[in-house]
């Protein structure tokens, strides 16, 4: 049983590690907004469209839908079916939450091996532009696989607490 020095402690570090999540996928939507006026100004204004920015723009929504998943929209705000969900009682949430949390948990230990044999097999492709190796491109979802798989741990390990209502 964690104290409540070190509960608290636990809570600061996830509060700035949250907020470097969000400063992260800000900077990633700022990106791709920046490509987006840029190439605006180059095919409008100037007459004159450039490849790159058009290249950015899709290598940072990539990369900022994937973080965004994972690490900036809390696991209970995502897309859910709530039509059966909002009518049961508590403890069926309940049991409705554990299992959601176990298939996405087993799913995606199951699909990281081959993200990663995928990713392997892109470290000899690069982007046709801006040359950017496609592995690293694409990598995002791997990080993706990762944090919505610690989270959907740590959800499901809230669920097996004395709390678990507040986390259904």
């Amino acid at each position: 049983m964690t104290t409540p020095i070190r509960r608290r402690g636990l809570t600061r570090i996830g509060k700035l590690l949250s907020k470097l999540a969000d400063s992260i996928g800000a900077l990633f939507f700022l990106a791709a907004f920046s490509g987006f006026i840029i190439q605006v100004f180059y095919r409008y204004v100037l007459n004159d469209p450039i490849r790159w920015s058009e290249e950015l723009i899709m290598i940072a929504f990539i990369w900022v839908v994937f973080w965004a998943a994972a690490f900036m929209v809390p696991i209970k705000r995502h897309v859910t079916l709530e039509v059966v969900y909002d009518i049961v009682p508590p403890k069926t949430k309940r049991i409705f939450a554990i299992f959601s949390m176990l298939v996405i948990i087993v799913s995606f230990v199951i699909l990281m091996p081959a993200t990663l044999d995928y990713l392997d097999f892109l470290t000899r492709k690069k982007s046709p532009v801006l040359r950017v190796p496609m592995h690293l491109i694409y990598s995002c979802y791997m990080l993706f696989l990762v944090g919505f798989t610690v989270k959907s741990g740590i959800r499901l390990c809230k669920l097996f607490g004395s709390d678990w209502r507040s986390h259904i």
